[in-house]
C-alpha cells in the first residue's frame, strides 16, 4: 500500500468513484462525486465523494429512534480506514488509492460542502472569504459549520446552484473554477 499519493488517469478514477458511489448509494439520500474528478482533471490524486446519509428506525432503549444508515456500510470492504469520523472518512484501497468521503449531517448544507469539496482549494477559500477582503462572500454572511449563516439563521443551500444564488454570483462550472482574488468586482451588500 502507498500513502494515497498514487495518481490515476481521469477515466480510471471515475470508475472507482462510480463503483464506490453505487455501493454506498443504498445507505444514502444523496451521493455526489466531487474533487478533481468532477472538475475533469487529467490526473486524479484521490476520489472525493459527498454523501447525505439516510436514516432508519431502530429500537432504542426508550423506544424507536432514528439511526444513521451509514453505520451499516461495509467501509472495511473498500480498504484500510485511515480516518473514521462521523463527518469524514478516508479509505486507502489495496492499490493505494485514497477515497475521501464527506458526510453531510445537520446543520451542514449539502450545496456548501459539495462546492467546497469540488474545489480547487483556492476557489473554496475565495468563496468563503468576505468581499471586503477580496473574496466572494457578501460581508453580511458567514460560512460556519458547513453552512451559510445570516446572523443566527442558516440559509438553506441544498445545491451548489443555491450557494451561487445566495452569494449573488453566476454559476461557475467545476472545470472553470479557480481563485478570483481581485479579478471579479462584486458589489457588496451591507
Amino acid at each position: 500500500m502507498s500513502d494515497g499519493k498514487v495518481k490515476l488517469p481521469l477515466d480510471r478514477a471515475r470508475r472507482i468513484a462510480d463503483d464506490f458511489a453505487s455501493a454506498i448509494h443504498p445507505f444514502c439520500k444523496r451521493v455526489e462525486i466531487a474533487g478533481s474528478i468532477r472538475r475533469g482533471e487529467a490526473m486524479v490524486g484521490d476520489v472525493e465523494i459527498v454523501v447525505e446519509p439516510s436514516t432508519r428506525t431502530v429500537q432504542g432503549l426508550f423506544g424507536p429512534m432514528q439511526e444513521n444508515a451509514l453505520l451499516s456500510f461495509p467501509w472495511h470492504a473498500w480498504g484500510r480506514i485511515e480516518r473514521g469520523g462521523d463527518r469524514y472518512k478516508r479509505i486507502l484501497t489495496a492499490k493505494g488509492i485514497a477515497i475521501d468521503v464527506f458526510i453531510v449531517l445537520p446543520p451542514v448544507q449539502f450545496g456548501v460542502i459539495h462546492l467546497i469539496r469540488t474545489g480547487p482549494r483556492e476557489f473554496g477559500q475565495w468563496l468563503v472569504t468576505p468581499r471586503r477582503r477580496g473574496g466572494g462572500l457578501p460581508s453580511y454572511l458567514k460560512v460556519r459549520d458547513g453552512a451559510i449563516w445570516h446572523g443566527q439563521e442558516i440559509i438553506p443551500t441544498p445545491t451548489e446552484e443555491d450557494v451561487f444564488r445566495v452569494l449573488g454570483i453566476d454559476y461557475i462550472p467545476p472545470s472553470e473554477r479557480r481563485a478570483f482574488w481581485g479579478v471579479i468586482k462584486l458589489e457588496d451588500r451591507v
